[in-house]
């Protein structure tokens, strides 16, 4: 009878133990994650949009623009992406977006940086450089934050942005990156190199 008594209590004190272990272990550190993306293969996993006005001369229809992969100017390989939009209006954003799976529930520091072309350097804010990065989709214009002036130099310059995101039930980080018009003038850029980092 002692010896069984012995036997159960050694048996409780063995899963006391293991259970304590279990819920006094550290908690798992989400995984540090890095992309990049340099568009010999197109668009790849990114999507467009644009936030854009109606064209007075086209009634009911929207102002020129798009977002397409491009064979003759790039930073590295031989494809960039081109954005075109008709800002005769004075008005008007494009982007490339993505979503990345992360660690649920958690705080994420995100870092985005990439190569943008301008043709040309000028004074005039002819447009701005435009990031998003956030735990829902960009929609509008005015979810984007201005990086910079998009002619800042002849030819190509990086570009960066961070932002601390809390991260929701899905775990995704979605980021955004285009362009925004800030003079009346039809106007090219392109975007290549694009580096995400989730810490």
């Amino acid at each position: 009878m002692k010896k069984s008594i012995y036997i159960f209590a050694v048996a409780v004190i063995a899963v006391a133990v293991l259970a304590g272990l279990i819920l006094f272990q550290p908690a798992q550190q989400p995984q540090n994650k890095t992309y990049s993306f340099d568009f010999e293969d197109g668009l790849s996993d990114w999507t467009t949009d644009s936030d854009v006005p109606e064209d007075p001369n086209r009634p009911g229809q929207l102002i020129n623009w798009t977002i397409d992969s491009a064979n003759n100017i790039s930073y590295s390989g031989n494809k960039s992406l081109l954005f075109y939009i008709d800002g005769l209006q004075d008005d008007g954003t494009i982007w490339i977006k993505n979503k990345f799976s992360t660690d649920p529930n958690t705080i994420r520091n995100v870092t985005v940086s990439f190569q943008f072309w301008s043709e040309t350097e000028s004074f005039n804010e002819l447009a701005v450089v435009v990031g998003y990065i956030g735990n829902e989709t960009a929609e509008v214009e005015e979810d984007f934050q201005v990086i910079g002036a998009a002619n800042q130099a002849e030819g190509w310059k990086t570009y960066s942005l961070s932002s601390e995101v809390h991260t929701g039930s899905s775990g995704d980080v979605h980021v955004a990156l285009g362009i925004s018009v800030r003079w009346e003038t039809q106007m090219t850029y392109f975007i290549d190199n694009v580096d995400i980092a989730i810490n």
